[in-house]
C-alpha cells in the first residue's frame, strides 16, 4: 500500500550527486593537505596540534550553488589556512577553537565564489595567534663561539607574520666578554634580529633581549640563539614571545 504525505511537483531534473557522512574528523598532521571534494562530509572537524597543516577548496564547476561546509576546529593552538582550489588564493584562516561556514554562491569558475561566516580571517590583525615560552633551567655555554640554539627555546609557528621578543636573564664570567643573541629560522640568522652586550666586571648579571617581525610558511623551525667571546655564560630565566599580526 502507498502513503503520500502531499504531492510532490518536479519542474527540473532531479539529480543526485551523492551522500555524504555528516561528520568527518580529521587529525592535523605536519605540512598536511585535506582537498575537499563533492564526495567530502558536508561537517568537518579537525583536531590534534601539528603545524603546516592546510585546507583545499573543491573544484567548484563539480558543485552546485548553495554547496556548503562546516568547519570545526577543534586545536586550541593551530591556526588552519583555507584555500581556493588553485591551492594558492588563500579564503581565509580558520582560528584555534573556532567554526566556520562556507557557502558556494557560484559555481562559474574553479574557485567559485563563496559565502563565508563564523570566525574566519585573512591578511587581519583579528586573526592573532600568540606563542609562548618559557624556562628557568639554566642553560650553560662554555665552549666555542658559534651560535648556539638556547634549550627550550625553539617553536615551528603556523603561517603568519610574527612580532617576537626573547628576554633572558644571564650570567658572564669574565671580564671583556662579547654576548651576542639572534633569532634563526630555517638554520638561517635572522640579521635584524642580532643583538650583542659586553661585560664589564668579573661576574656580569643583567638581561639580554633581541625582537623582530618575521613571517613564517608553517614549516619552518625557529631558534633563539647566544655565542659567547670566552669565558662562560649562564642563562637563567627568559621567555619568548609571539604574537601573530596577520598572514
Amino acid at each position: 500500500m502507498t502513503h503520500y504525505i502531499d504531492n510532490a511537483n518536479i519542474e527540473k531534473n532531479l539529480t543526485h550527486t551523492s551522500w555524504s557522512p555528516s561528520l568527518v574528523t580529521t587529525t592535523l598532521t605536519l605540512n598536511g593537505t585535506l582537498t575537499l571534494t563533492n564526495a567530502s562530509g558536508f561537517i568537518q572537524e579537525f583536531t590534534g596540534t601539528a603545524t603546516g597543516f592546510k585546507i583545499i577548496l573543491p573544484n567548484a564547476t563539480t558543485l552546485t550553488n548553495g554547496w556548503k561546509f562546516d568547519l570545526f576546529n577543534s586545536s586550541s593552538t593551530i591556526t588552519i589556512p583555507v584555500y581556493y582550489n588553485d591551492t594558492t588564493t588563500l579564503i581565509g584562516n580558520l582560528l584555534p577553537s573556532s567554526y566556520t561556514s562556507i557557502t558556494l554562491e557560484s559555481n562559474a569558475t574553479t574557485n567559485g565564489l563563496w559565502l563565508r561566516w563564523g570566525a574566519f580571517t585573512g591578511g587581519q590583525a583579528t586573526g592573532i595567534l600568540n606563542y609562548n615560552i618559557s624556562s628557568s633551567t639554566p642553560f650553560t655555554l662554555s665552549t666555542g663561539t658559534n651560535d648556539t640554539p638556547i634549550t627550550g627555546m625553539s617553536i615551528t609557528p603556523t603561517q603568519g607574520t610574527y612580532a617576537l621578543w626573547y628576554d633572558g636573564s644571564i650570567v658572564i664570567t669574565g671580564n671583556n666578554t662579547v654576548v651576542r643573541t639572534t633569532f634563526y629560522k630555517a638554520n638561517a640568522i635572522w640579521t635584524d634580529s642580532l643583538r650583542t652586550i659586553e661585560s664589564s666586571v668579573s661576574t656580569f648579571n643583567t638581561t639580554h633581549s633581541t625582537i623582530a617581525i618575521i613571517q613564517f610558511t608553517g614549516s619552518e623551525l625557529l631558534e633563539v640563539r647566544v655565542a659567547r667571546s670566552s669565558n662562560t655564560l649562564t642563562i637563567n630565566g627568559r621567555s619568548l614571545i609571539m604574537i601573530r599580526l596577520g598572514d
